[in-house]
């Protein structure tokens, strides 16, 4: 009898299954070629910062990977969905637990007849093993556990978004931070050329040489020149304080390395195909494994129809005297099932069944949402540093121009040969000049970042993993990727 109980309990675990659709990616209309072609290349698995060949940023990269906050809720909130993950899986096995119990009581004469001799003061002593079993044979369990491990999937793919966003981000302060010190330098140099104007307009006003409006003009420029200084120190400030912050610092001032010039500009843009960018981006895939949950918490949904069977059975002894307790005569034990079926719930699982349904659509199309923004950026990005390229070249011939125009108009001026119209337009052109190629040098790297970020690839596995190191917590490599993966 027993064989054939435990035979019926192992048929209906085998006979399981899940009432959920089977999933398979959506198909996307994917482009076969990016906007704007390019060589394609597995460097956007490396750490590409390194090739910028400034330590101190990778430095700051790597503070950040180890002590910013936001990373540091982004690896303990997957802790959390590991440990949602085992609850939902401890359902898939059954429940054992032990009682053990003694009692002394006296019974009433007058709720039931006694025996002759029966004393009514006894003792009673249980001691029992007890075992409970929800057989899943709608797989209802089976499709929880895989709404945990998406959503565990999902989260490790949102902590490497995390990791992808604060790389990049540092990246991009560290080089905006670089170009506005190379601004500040131009500026000071300005203010100090136009002290220099500024006192030789006094000195040709004294001797006659000129009119005060050249003094008042002289004297406008120079303040105009302070301005910007100004401007350009509170921009280094707050800088300063975003870095700070993203490296997991209060407000501080930031170790500088190469200037913005020495700082070096990878010769190519490394590019796959569009259809990798499905595999590389976390976005996509947190996306992705948001549709997968969602398509199976139907399945839990759909499972809620049919009847539940429940196993329950114990086993143990009981006795009225202590020193019986563990002989063969005290043991007692029980098996038994049964079944519970839903009549009417007031369309509570019809309902439920629609919101899992619609809940699914909704999130089918948030990934493709997510996808086609992807495309976007990283169409976006290239266009920008094709064009911030080509504008940093320009720019360079054009300060070159304008230095050797400047430099004439000194000269000629200091000579009396040109008024000083003619001289402060040529300082003013130098000027603007010298801050736009600054800013488009700036411009063009973080171009490049927004490639790289927008790409996704190898990397941000390696800098996930290493950011790891700051918190006690599973590798990503030892996390389960299938229900079958024992975690």
């Amino acid at each position: 009898m027993k064989r054939q109980w435990i035979f019926c309990i192992g048929a209906l675990v085998v006979q399981s299954c899940t009432l959920h659709p089977k999933y398979s990616r959506p198909n996307m209309p994917i482009p076969s070629e990016w906007r704007i072609p390019t060589d394609s290349s597995d460097l956007a698995d490396l750490c590409w910062w390194k090739q910028f060949g400034d330590p101190v940023l990778d430095h700051l990269i790597d503070e950040a990977l180890l002590h910013n906050q936001d990373l540091k809720v982004a690896i303990h909130t997957v802790d959390e969905y590991i440990a949602k993950l085992g609850i939902a899986r401890s359902y898939l096995y059954p429940q054992l637990n032990g009682t053990a119990s003694g009692e002394r009581e006296k019974t009433s004469v007058n709720a039931q007849p006694l025996l002759p001799g029966q004393s009514t003061i006894g003792n009673a002593y249980t001691l029992l093993l007890n075992a409970s079993y929800q057989v899943d044979i709608w797989g209802e369990f089976r499709s929880a556990t895989e709404v945990a491990l998406a959503n565990l999937l999902s989260q490790i793919e949102t902590r490497r978004t995390v990791v992808l966003t604060l790389v990049s981000a540092v990246a991009t302060s560290y080089i905006q931070l670089r170009q506005y010190d190379k601004q500040l330098v131009i500026a000071n140099e300005t203010l100090d050329s136009r002290n220099q104007s500024f006192a030789l307009a006094k000195t040709r006003y004294e001797l006659g040489l000129t009119s005060d409006m050249e003094v008042q003009q002289a004297q406008a420029e120079q303040e105009f020149a302070q301005v910007e200084i100004d401007r350009l120190e509170i921009a280094v400030a707050l800088e300063e304080d975003l870095l700070s912050v993203l490296i997991g610092k209060a407000p501080t001032s930031i170790q500088r390395g190469k200037i913005l010039d020495e700082i070096i500009v990878p010769p190519s843009v490394p590019m796959d195909l569009p259809s990798a960018l499905l595999n590389q981006r976390p976005d996509i895939l947190a996306a992705e494994q948001n549709l997968i949950a969602a398509n199976a918490q139907i399945g839990v949904a759909k499972a809620q129809f049919f009847p539940q069977i429940n196993l329950t059975s114990f086993y143990g002894t009981e006795s009225s005297a202590l020193n019986n307790l563990f002989t063969k005569p005290s043991s007692v034990w029980q098996y038994g099932a049964n079944l519970l079926q839903e009549i009417f719930t007031g369309g509570y699982l019809t309902s439920n069944l629609r919101l899992t349904e619609a809940q699914k659509m909704a999130l089918l199309h948030q990934y493709e949402a997510t996808i086609l923004n992807a495309f976007k950026e990283v169409n976006d990005a290239m266009i920008a540093h094709k064009i911030t390229t080509q504008l940093v070249e320009v720019l360079r011939e054009r300060v070159a121009t304008l230095a050797e125009y400047f430099h004439l108009a000194t000269l000629r001026y200091e000579d009396g040969l040109t008024d000083y119209l003619t001289y402060l337009d040529a300082e003013r052109q130098l000027f603007t000049a010298q801050l736009d190629y600054a800013q488009a040098q700036g411009d063009n790297f973080v171009a490049l970042i927004d490639i790289y970020k927008a790409l996704g690839g190898g990397w941000v596995t390696e800098a996930d993993t290493y950011a790891e190191k700051s918190e006690e917590t599973p590798s990503a490599s030892e996390l389960p990727t299938r229900l079958d993966s024992g975690y």
